[in-house]
């Protein structure tokens, strides 16, 4: 038996190693907390009027990303775009979270937006994370969502955000974001299944001993 211990120790020592992590994420972005201290990893769509720029600002860290728009009607919109190629697989669950704060006046809002990307063109998804406009503070909140890729994702994925004004003379939208993250989860063995499996080769091994 005293042979037998350390190994059946052991197979439960890997069963707990197991358990621990329920899922293993894969970062998608790139420079998504800013601390490259410049917008690099993102493509924007800022007007000369409307300002896309790194701030000290920040909730962690020493910088995050600044959307000012006060262009009356229209959109600014940032992304991290086409993420995963060859990797997203359709119906798959991503995880996206971001740090975010920001105030909107006479109208203006800002939204976070996931695409699900065909190779060529167009989408075969594209939702609104959380349904509507972020509910933005003046101090930073951390958003959290889990939508599920489209049917097509040979393009890959895309997290925009959107500083978008009304039509109203004098309408503004401001937001930050910080350590925005988009990840896979890569699947491992479920608590269960790690903790039986250890549990399984201990009672082989005590059968065969008997």
């Amino acid at each position: 038996m005293s042979a037998i211990k350390p190994i059946c120790l052991s197979g439960l020592v890997l069963a707990l190693a197991l358990v621990a992590p329920d899922d293993v994420a894969a970062e998608l972005t790139t420079n998504g907390d800013f601390e490259t201290g410049n917008t690099s990893g993102w493509t924007s769509f800022a007007s000369p009027a409307q300002t896309f720029a790194v701030t000290s600002d920040s909730k962690t860290g020493s910088f995050a990303g600044e959307l000012f728009n006060d262009v009356s009607g229209s959109a600014l919109v940032i992304k991290q775009a086409n993420l995963g190629v060859g990797l997203v697989t359709a119906g798959e669950t991503i995880l996206i979270s971001f740090d975010a704060k920001g105030a909107g006046t006479n109208g203006g809002v800002a939204f976070a937006e996931f695409f699900s990307e065909i190779a060529g063109g167009g989408t075969s998804a594209n939702p609104i994370l959380g349904g509507g406009p972020l509910a933005l503070t003046s101090d930073y909140q951390r958003f959290s969502f889990s939508p599920v890729t489209g049917p097509d994702v040979s393009g890959g994925i895309t997290l925009q955000f959107n500083a978008a004004t009304g039509a109203n003379i004098g309408s503004t939208s401001s937001l930050f974001i910080d350590n925005v993250s988009v990840a896979r989860i890569s699947a491992v063995p479920e608590p269960a299944s790690a903790a039986l499996a250890g549990l399984i080769s201990c009672g082989i091994l005590l059968r065969r001993r008997r």
